[in-house]
């Protein structure tokens, strides 16, 4: 029988970014008999959040060499010319906007591109001519030659940190009749899905930034915790479209000046539309955040505050404040890009000590 309890350790050991640990008792759980796809799939997502992308594609690969022959034509990454390739969003709405970035390099191959997108990213993708058609879930799909999940396409194309196709912004939406004046307009969003609670910010946390002179507060924020707004109603104008129709909020988006978002569809959303976006990340981040930078390859106009600790949102919102009192006087979201080299081999020497 496999010792279950060293994947369950393993997985702790990870969820605590304790990363080097995890991955020897991943390795030692696969060892042990435990279920090898999930024993990968840890040490993925390890090799993920240190920036070593080809480790984890390598553990991909793994995964789908052990399943069934493919019957459903997925891409493999051959070439595609003379070819129709429908790539299929069946993950959430950021990892939609995420990977939409490789659009353009299968449509510069390809004969013909269909997106098969969530009813609410349709439009967008539209105004953004990132295809040659663009369904939604139910519609009748027109003829394809192969298939690709959006979320297979870095693996796909072998992505590293250095070669992300990072061209902002690759997502557009028509520009309202905004003046750009002070006070500077900021968009917030505190929340993100039920499903990830460690990700939301209580609105009560981020009071202080209110009282920034010259900034004016927008939000974008949707679902129950809308509920949280009531008492602040005076301080923040509600943007929120009741459509929930992702072009709605883009064009929000392009009437802002900065975005401080939790790690949610909307900050992802500023990001592919090169805005300026400050993304508040949980001490257990998502590995596409990956571990000690406060930059995101995947988005230029990004910057990142982490929690330094579990479920401290405090000294965040703090950073958080001075930064936009700097950004308020200045203009400049600048910051410091603390993956240098040293970084890069730092994280590198883990990984080979795992």
């Amino acid at each position: 029988m496999p010792d279950e309890r060293l994947l369950i350790r393993a997985e702790e050991q990870l969820a605590s970014m304790r990363i080097r640990e995890a991955l020897r008792l991943f390795r030692l759980a696969e060892r042990a008999g435990c279920d090898p796809d999930s024993c990968a799939a840890g040490r993925w997502t390890c090799y993920m959040l240190c920036g070593d992308f080809e480790s984890a594609w390598r553990e991909s690969d793994a995964i789908s060499n052990r399943g069934k022959p493919d019957p459903h034509r997925f891409w493999d990454g051959r070439p595609v010319h003379g070819r129709t390739v429908l790539i299929r969003c069946l993950h959430g709405l950021g990892d939609s906007i995420q990977f939409l970035r490789y659009a353009p390099l299968i449509r510069g191959e390809a004969r013909r591109l269909i997106i098969e997108a969530q009813p609410t990213l349709k439009s967008l993708i539209q105004q953004s001519g990132l295809a040659d058609e663009v369904i939604t879930w139910g519609e009748p799909e027109p003829h394809w030659d192969q298939q690709i999940e959006i979320i297979e396409l870095p693996r796909i194309f072998r992505t590293s940190v250095d070669s992300i196709p990072n061209h902002v912004p690759y997502l557009h939406a028509p520009v309202g009749p905004y003046e750009r004046s002070r006070p500077i307009r900021v968009g917030i969003v505190w929340a993100s899905s039920v499903y990830n609670p460690a990700r939301s910010v209580p609105l009560q946390e981020m009071a202080e930034l209110f009282t920034v002179p010259g900034a004016s507060f927008f939000t974008l924020q949707g679902g129950i915790e809308r509920a949280q707004l009531e008492p602040w109603s005076k301080q923040i104008i509600d943007l929120y479209d009741e459509s929930a129709c992702v072009l709605a909020a883009a064009k929000n988006l392009n009437g802002l000046d900065l975005v401080i978002s939790v790690d949610t569809m909307i900050a992802h959303l500023a990001g592919a539309m090169a805005r300026p976006v400050w993304t508040l990340l949980p001490y257990e981040c998502d590995w596409r955040w990956m571990l000690n930078r406060d930059d995101s390859p995947w988005y230029p106009t990004m910057r990142l505050f982490r929690q330094t600790s579990h479920r401290n949102w405090h000294t965040v919102i703090q950073r958080v404040r001075r930064a936009l009192e700097q950004f308020v006087s200045t203009g400049s979201t600048a910051f410091p890009d603390r993956l240098n080299g040293q970084h890069h081999q730092h994280l590198e020497h883990l990984v080979r000590e795992a």
